[in-house]
């Protein structure tokens, strides 16, 4: 049975930035994203009419969202689309493709509103911001990358984090991260301290690649430490990461024990 195309235009302003959702929200805002991809005349015929709400089935976000297991999935999908009228998403470096205008720093939403109309829970209706609607229709700057087969096999925000950074990355070697910039990439900043201490922040990051490693179509992902001195001359660890795909015969054999491990565990 052919796989069913899910796969996203992912502007890698969005890759590299900063945003503060979970997981479920994470995997929200995605399939929004692809929905909006994938329907993207007939919404743009609805915005031309005024009408500024795109309306979308539990059901569907249930599915994309790898909710299928998960009876409470309206209050999920719910409690994460709260996450994306709330929550900022941080913006370094890049030129908004409205006004043109170029910011070293740059804050926003994603959703303006949501609602349930009456008593219908079949579907939810949402309000893109106008910022993210341009974002998403033009084709540039951009990563592909597939919601079902590799980001909703992540068990944890910061794996799902680390593969779309790496993702946007893709025709390098390697990359190299600072401990300070690592931290704000995964948004432990404010965190308590814990991973302040380098070693606990190595043992975090250690933990998302084997598990990039594992379930995509990214191999051989580790690091190596070193040091970097900065212009006011204080040293950080780095982390240098590798970057190589899996061949189509090896991501091909990794999906077929997935299957056979998964029929295992059925019986």
């Amino acid at each position: 049975m052919k796989k069913k195309e899910t796969t996203i235009h992912k502007r890698n302003e969005l890759n590299r930035g900063t945003d503060m959702y979970s997981l479920n929200a994470k995997r929200c805002f995605n399939a929004i994203y692809y929905l909006y991809q994938k329907n993207r005349d007939i919404f743009t015929e609805y915005e031309k009419k005024n009408i500024n709400f795109i309306s979308i089935k539990f059901s569907t976000l249930r599915n994309l969202m790898n909710l299928d297991k998960d009876n409470n999935y309206v209050e999920i999908i719910k409690e994460s689309i709260r996450e994306l009228q709330t929550t900022l998403i941080e913006l370094n470096n890049w030129i908004n493709p409205i006004t043109n205008k170029k910011y070293l720093w740059y804050a926003t939403k994603f959703l303006n509103d949501a609602h349930i109309e009456k008593d219908n829970i079949i579907s939810v209706q949402l309000e893109i911001s106008v910022l993210f609607k341009q974002l998403m229709k033009e084709q540039l700057n951009f990563t592909k990358i597939d919601l079902i087969q590799y980001l909703n096999k992540f068990r944890t925000k910061y794996a799902m984090k680390i593969y779309e950074y790496l993702k946007s990355f893709g025709g390098y070697r390697y990359i190299d991260i600072t401990q300070k910039h690592m931290m704000k990439l995964l948004n432990i900043i404010n965190e308590d301290k814990t991973y302040k201490d380098y070693s606990a922040l190595k043992r975090l990051v250690e933990r998302q690649l084997i598990e990039i490693a594992k379930k995509t179509d990214l191999i051989d992902v580790c690091f190596f430490e070193n040091k970097l001195v900065q212009k006011d001359l204080a040293k950080q660890k780095i982390f240098r990461i590798l970057i190589n795909k899996k061949n189509k015969k090896a991501v091909q054999q990794q999906e077929a024990k997935d299957i056979l491990e998964s029929l295992i565990k059925r019986f």
